[in-house]
């Protein structure tokens, strides 16, 4: 059988205040403009209203927000060299039985 033994939690939810505070701060926003039964998503919402109102008139901040939202960031070069972006030096080795050499 793979996986954590039964009674693991190491994956599970860890208390992240930030993110409490900020869905505390979204549902309060959603009270404030409003909304029927207010909660956090309610507010993320609003918030996203701005966002999109924003890129509408020109908010290159709020492109690049939406951009990267729905699509992701770009994909990124990594340039791999040795010294001096000389290429990298590889090592010869070899592997030795000891076992077989015993024999």
């Amino acid at each position: 059988m793979a996986g954590a033994p039964k009674g693991n939690k190491n994956a599970a939810k860890k208390r992240l205040p930030w993110q409490q505070a900020l869905k505390r701060s979204l549902t309060r926003l959603a009270e404030k403009e409003g909304e029927d039964s207010p909660n956090y998503r309610k507010g993320l919402d609003k918030v996203a209203d701005q966002v999109v109102q924003q890129a509408a008139e020109g908010n290159k901040d709020a492109w690049q927000e939406i951009g990267l939202r729905m699509e992701g960031r770009p994909g990124q070069a990594i340039e791999l060299s040795g010294p001096d972006r000389g290429p990298i030096p590889v090592l010869a080795y070899e592997y030795v039985d000891v076992e077989k050499e015993e024999e």
